[in-house]
């Protein structure tokens, strides 16, 4: 459901794993029931969160310091 979706908006899966989506420069990350977006530009984000919200039950969750035992910097 969510890969018909974001194939629709044009993002593209990566080889090395499915979960991951991408368009230009802007990273979608699928884990499990989570999804992390990484973009330098916080405007192309927010966009992106508007449409998923519009199609998928959300909660919106304040930025990301550590994921799947990572630090992101």
């Amino acid at each position: 459901m969510i890969h018909c979706f974001l194939t629709d908006l044009e993002y593209t899966q990566i080889h090395a794993d499915n979960n991951v989506f991408r368009k230009k420069t802007l990273i979608i990350v699928i884990y499990v029931d989570d999804i992390f977006l990484c973009k330098l530009n916080k405007n192309k984000i927010l966009s992106l969160k508007i449409k998923l919200n519009n199609h998928f039950k959300m909660t919106n969750c304040r930025t990301c310091k550590h994921y799947l035992e990572m630090l992101i910097t």
